[in-house]
């Protein structure tokens, strides 16, 4: 059992607030003086403690990954984003890169007060500067995946500073440079054993790993960043020297209540206390569906919950068929995992069908259009089971279908189910699943007495943990073409998580395929997959089908997708999601956000010719 890390919220809270009136902030603006903050151990640490909640939200916003950019998730109540269809400007300051010099501060104020106090013992004085550095390349990590380029400051800057208007790095390799060396200082001197929700050693290789790879894409494993070996090879060390941590055989656990401290698979989380914390204020609100019993009625759809109210949340955000068919179906005949419309079950029993036969057979909208419709051809059987039995374990651990059990609640998701896109008359601006899918992973399922806003709940959220650290080891190795190790370190997730047979891949372009999959299922909404395909689209070739290195990104640029099944389950159709999905593009410029247009005229020392490549 883990231990919460308390934090004295006063007190943290208190010394987290900066001024922000100048371009760089240079003097905290704090309830309490600097002599109290460094004046005593105990001060010290609230202080450290308190800018955790800043450093862990870049690395836990699904919406901004999940949502705006990729098909994984569709926001079930507006249009594909701005961001998804390429209609970016200059001026959009998506990193907040003009906006983060509190935190940057904080970072440096720990790393040069904690090294001088006169209060602190060498231990907490070395454990505390590493604290510091690991923070400081987290934020700046951040800004180098997303504008490659940013303003570094490594020191404390005050009013006797001549000029705040500091200049970017020159390139996306000086930047990784100072990221590195931070991480590289940092990891030797970080605590081995921390507290639940705590920084530690092996956060910091599992972060490392990560920064080591999207530095190589970004860089060409440039040779100047290598500690005296590859940074894939880096990457690899790095998850090897993870100590005491191992996959957890429940999934599903390690997202909610039943694994929150007892998981060995998670590295760092967030948390909060039920004290403090209400449904709202969580991912939960806009994950659960409104989906109430005198709706039902009105729209003719059924059948009813037995509590008539039980899911009366906000939902925003619903799993696509894209992600859908991601998971893999074990085949019944021989055995393989699949793609659920490749497999023998599939093949036996259904046809596909004209759009037309469809419409005749499946109720729909007027606005719909299919991509592929299919029919039942052997009598009795459920195109739904057909679909859903023997999927990754995975699947049922993460999204709600058709036929999903949830809050002691069958769900319905065919024409007029109790949780589909017919459940409301306010159709594409009401909270209901847009897809006919909604999420299970990351939900609770102990929320009293029923999830609901103002429902009090404890909750945290999953930064990093061994699966994904394993992912990245198997991705270095693919890059090394270590196609046998690569593809045995990625099957421990895909067998004891998936629950699916080993992939067999032998070339590099089977693991590559493999791989993908597995990464795109294994870590659904948790703030990686449009990350990993900027680094897949970077390496090129076997890693972003067969595209030189820096193309355009298939995935990016296909619309999304949903499914309608027919109310005796003997005919589907996959649609295409409207509300612009369709316009979705993804240009080769946007391998990096923009260097925003504001912060260019607001500094002298930045000019419209360090600009990232396409957005001048």
């Amino acid at each position: 059992m883990k231990a919460k890390y308390f934090i004295p919220l006063t007190l943290a809270l208190g010394l987290s607030v900066q001024s922000c009136g100048d371009f760089l902030d240079t003097e905290p603006s704090a309830i309490y003086s600097e002599d109290l903050v460094w004046g005593s151990a105990a001060n010290v640490e609230a202080f450290v403690l308190g800018k955790y909640n800043t450093v862990m939200s870049y690395y836990r916003d699904c919406p901004t990954s999940d949502v705006y950019f990729t098909t994984n998730m569709i926001n079930c109540r507006a249009a594909c984003p701005g961001n998804a269809r390429g209609l970016i400007e200059n001026t959009w300051d998506g990193a907040s890169l003009n906006g983060r010099f509190g935190i940057i501060r904080a970072c440096n104020m720990i790393i040069e007060r904690c090294g001088t106090s006169t209060v602190l013992d060498e231990t907490d004085k070395v454990k505390y500067v590493a604290l510091g550095k690991l923070m400081r390349a987290m934020v700046y990590y951040d800004f180098a995946r997303k504008t490659g380029k940013f303003i570094w400051v490594d020191k404390v800057l005050s009013s006797d500073d001549p000029d705040f208007n500091l200049p970017l790095t020159k390139s996306v390799e000086e930047s990784y440079s100072y990221i590195l060396k931070d991480l590289r200082e940092a990891i030797p001197r970080l605590p081995a054993n921390a507290k639940a929700g705590a920084l530690s050693k092996n956060f910091g290789n599992a972060f490392l790993s990560e920064v080591c790879l999207t530095a190589a894409a970004y860089t060409g494993d440039a040779a100047s960043l290598q500690n005296g070996k590859s940074l894939y090879q880096e990457a690899i060390d790095a998850v090897d020297a993870i100590s005491g941590a191992s996959l957890d055989p429940d999934y599903e656990s390690i997202f909610n209540e039943n694994g929150a401290y007892s998981s060995p698979e998670i590295i760092l989380a967030q948390y909060w206390d039920k004290q403090y914390t209400t449904c709202s204020g969580t991912d939960q609100i806009k994950l659960i569906a409104n989906v109430v019993n005198s709706n039902l009625e009105a729209m003719n759809c059924g059948p009813l919950f037995n509590v008539a109210d039980i899911f009366e949340c906000w939902l925003d955000w619903t799993p696509s068929q894209n992600l859908v068919d991601a998971y893999l179906v074990i085949d019944e005949a021989d055995g393989k995992a699949k793609i659920w419309n490749e497999t023998s079950q599939w093949l036996n029993n259904t046809q596909q069908i004209s759009q037309s036969a469809a419409f005749g057979l499946i109720e729909h909208k007027d606005d719909d259009e299919v991509a592929a419709a299919y029919q039942v051809t052997t009598p009795g059987v459920s195109i739904s089971d057909l679909m859903y039995n023997n999927r990754d374990a995975r699947f049922d651990a993460s999204i709600l279908h058709d036929g999903s059990r949830f809050y002691n609640e069958t769900v319905s998701m065919y024409n007029r189910g109790n949780m589909t896109r017919w459940s409301n008359p306010n159709y594409g601006n009401a909270h209901i699943p847009l897809t006919n899918y909604a999420t299970r992973k990351s939900i609770y399922t102990n929320m009293t007495p029923r999830p609901f806003h103002n429902t009090a709940t404890d909750y945290h959220m999953v930064i990093t943990r061994y699966g994904r650290a394993l992912l990245n080891k198997a991705e270095a190795l693919l890059r090394l073409n270590k196609v046998t190790e690569a593809v045995a370190t990625f099957n421990q997730t895909r067998t004891i998580h998936g629950q699916l047979p080993a992939s067999t891949a032998t070339t590099l372009a089977e693991a590559w395929a493999d791989y993908k999959i597995e990464r795109q299922v294994e870590l659904f909404w948790e703030s990686d997959y449009y990350w990993s395909l900027l680094r897949w689209g970077k390496y090129g070739y076997e890693a972003n089908n067969g595209k030189a290195p820096s193309s355009t990104i298939d995935e990016l640029n296909t619309p999304a997708t949903f499914i309608e099944i027919n109310r005796d389950r003997d005919a589907a159709f996959v649609g295409v999601v409207q509300f612009s999905n369709d316009e979705r593009v993804f240009e080769t410029r946007s391998y990096l956000y923009p260097i925003p247009l504001g912060l260019i005229n607001a500094n002298s020392a930045i000019t419209n010719a360090d600009q990232n490549p396409g957005w001048e």
